[in-house]
């Protein structure tokens, strides 16, 4: 059974101002390669293979002209081009848009309106945000669970992933981690409306958030006492907390609420709901786990394609390392990370493990685990090893190519 470590502590204070520190250094950082990659040319316009490939009638406005162009639209690639369009025309009957959840693109509008209507710049300044918020929320929550010296070091070990620029870029990575971080941290503190609120928005950010009904479900269950009965043992119930299981309960029910009303708009609206478009992005069947790894493999060998042997071998280490971590990590956390390995584990949408380092990118347990391994060397050689890799995806992303 799972350690649940740290529940008579109370949250650590701080955070907010590593985080923000953190934040200016990479932000910097990735702002100084996307200007040398543009001063030494190639680098293609915003949204340049959706112009090209995907007929869009309505075009958003790009930050294509000038320094807007080095500093926003290098970032408008790939699924930031339709959070951008989604913002500016909402959701067409016409386009397959539905296909993108509603949460980012409703704030990068939003913010869009007071910066001059570039929705280049409302992204990046929503996902500047929400990245404070997200390492400040880990910080609380691993620190509470374990203790700040491993908060700091998944804080870091996330922000140097190979994908982490899709945290500070126009996309829903940190958005997404930082709605699903505090809810998870807001339910282990057993303060229910909050964790339920912030998973609702978690599943209007992205499908995925659907599955914060399971560690909020968990911890009203261990709230109320539920967690240690054994019914194959005694077959009388333990005395209950009826009042955490009936909150908690209620509370976990926010993701799945978020989730069926945006089918239930995006159905009303274009005609669709994500589930529909999902054969014309790749398909909605799923596969067996050793299915798609072999998918992946014969791809690689047949592509000559390095980034899916990148995708496959992050998914095994993943996989690996979340295992490895079962007796460690709070059954929450299990909960929150398993479903995502298993979902990126059985779907081939449109090749083999489409985008497994971005999605990866949020499954922050498995980072708790890599920062819990007691050999500072090997934790060393994993930062290093990190760092090189999102150097090569960052320069990629930049020069047009699909990464995630």
């Amino acid at each position: 059974m799972s350690a649940d470590p740290g529940r008579s502590s109370g949250p650590p204070a701080g955070g907010l101002f590593e985080a923000i520190g953190l934040f200016l250094i990479l932000r910097i950082a990735l702002g100084l390669v996307a200007a040398y990659l543009w001063l030494r040319g190639g680098l293609p316009g915003p949204c340049h293979f959706e112009l090209a490939r995907d007929g869009w009638l309505t075009i958003p406005p790009l930050a294509d002209e000038g320094p807007a162009f080095p500093i926003l639209g290098v970032w408008q690639r790939w699924d930031a081009c339709w959070y951008s369009k989604i913002a500016t025309f909402g959701y067409e009957p016409t386009a397959l848009s539905a296909n993108f959840w509603p949460l980012f693109p409703a704030l990068t509008g939003a913010v869009a309106r007071f910066v001059g209507g570039s929705v280049a710049l409302g992204g990046i300044i929503v996902s500047a945000v929400a990245y404070v918020a997200a390492m400040t929320g880990l910080y609380r929550l691993i620190g509470r669970d374990f203790d700040t010296t491993t908060a700091r070091r998944v804080v870091v070990l996330i922000s140097i992933f190979p994908s982490a620029f899709f945290l500070f870029a126009p996309f829903t990575e940190a958005l997404f981690l930082a709605l699903s971080v505090w809810s998870v941290a807001m339910a282990r503190e057993r303060r229910w409306l909050l964790a339920g609120s912030l998973g609702l928005l978690a599943a209007l950010t992205r499908i995925q958030g659907v599955f914060l009904v399971l560690p909020i479900g968990w911890e009203a269950v261990v709230a109320a006492g539920l967690s240690t009965w054994r019914p194959w043992r005694d077959l009388h119930l333990p005395a209950l907390d009826i009042g955490p299981l009936v909150r908690g309960g209620a509370a976990s029910l926010g993701p799945l609420f978020g989730f069926l009303a945006f089918l239930v708009y995006a159905a009303a609206v274009t005609g669709q709901t994500p589930l529909d478009t999902q054969g014309a992005w790749g398909g909605k069947e799923f596969h067996l786990p050793w299915d798609v790894a072999a998918a992946a493999w014969q791809w690689t060998l047949e592509h000559h394609d390095p980034l899916q042997f990148v995708n496959l071998a992050l998914l095994v280490i993943f996989s690996v390392l979340l295992v490895v971590g079962i007796p460690r990590l709070p059954i929450a956390y299990l909960l929150f990370a398993f479903p995502q390995l298993i979902l990126i584990a059985t779907r081939i949408q449109p090749i083999p493990l489409t985008s497994t380092n971005r999605y990866l990118l949020v499954i922050f347990p498995v980072f708790v685990v890599v920062a819990l391994i007691p050999w500072r060397q090997a934790r060393l050689a994993w930062a290093i090893t990190s760092t090189l890799f999102l150097a090569l995806l960052l320069q990629s992303f930049l020069m047009g190519d699909y990464v995630a």
